[in-house]
């Protein structure tokens, strides 16, 4: 009896190991397919599913993988490599949910917060639309192939166990952190101004007419402002919402080149 076909399938078994720890890491810590809107049922087989369809692509350059002392170690480096990109795409989501909440808490909306059980911290409505509009955004562009696209061309930069603490993946990641601000920044920067405006009148009238008590109208006036900004840019902030989903897959190949 030939054994041959059934012994190359086993030999196969630690890189399709190491292969699905890399998919599974980058699903379970990615914005959208790693959010608690998926349940783990289908991340699983997700995951399971495109390690099949990647694994000879991953194979095609790579030695035979033993079961030995230092699979451990791929398979914690192969993890990190999916961890640190969905880390890092989670950056430009967080920015704009950031700055969502920087609209929520100056605008007046503080009190229409509500307790997420899936994030267990509070959520502001503006930061649940600007996060939905972004979700809906990334699906109606294709978005979602971005994944399955950076899951292979990351075997073509980095192999097998090949991921490294670069002083390049380390910038890079300091970059994320800083696009994220600069992301949160300029969403809310118009919301800002304006109230900024609203509260500089108000003490101007507070000092011109003490008897006249502002403080009665002032949270009205700046969330009535506030929703006529936001509804006034809001193709405005969608353009935006784009250029940071393009910035976002860009960024995230570029991440895949300092990884080793």
């Amino acid at each position: 009896m030939d054994l041959t076909p059934l012994n190359a399938l086993f030999a196969m078994v630690p890189a399709a190991i190491l292969v699905f720890a890399r998919v599974a890491a980058l699903f379970l810590a990615s914005p959208v397919i790693g959010d608690n809107y998926a349940p783990v049922t289908v991340k699983t087989l997700l995951a399971m599913a495109v390690t099949g369809i990647v694994l000879p692509a991953a194979l095609s350059h790579q030695h035979p993988i033993a079961m030995d002392g230092t699979f451990v170690l791929l398979l914690l480096r192969e993890t990190m490599v999916g961890l640190s990109l969905g880390f890092f795409l989670t950056l430009y989501v967080q920015g704009v949910r950031f700055g969502a909440e920087l609209i929520n808490r100056h605008a007046g909306f503080s009190a229409a917060e509500n307790f997420d059980p899936d994030t267990q911290a509070s959520v502001s409505p503006l930061g649940d639309v600007m996060q939905g509009l972004l979700i809906l955004l990334f699906l109606a562009g294709d978005g979602h192939h971005f994944f399955f696209a950076a899951i292979a061309r990351s075997y073509d930069v980095v192999q097998l166990g090949g991921w490294q603490l670069t002083g390049g993946f380390q910038m890079a990641l300091a970059d994320g952190l800083r696009q994220m601000s600069v992301i949160a920044v300029a969403l809310s920067f118009p919301v800002l101004a304006t109230i900024m405006a609203l509260t500089l009148a108000e003490g101007i009238a507070t000092r011109a007419v003490p008897q006249i008590n502002i403080m009665h109208v002032s949270f009205a006036v700046k969330i009535v402002v506030s929703l006529m900004v936001l509804y006034t840019g809001m193709p405005a902030a969608v353009a935006f919402l784009n250029t940071v989903l393009t910035g976002m897959q860009a960024a995230g190949y570029a991440l895949l080149g300092v990884m080793a």
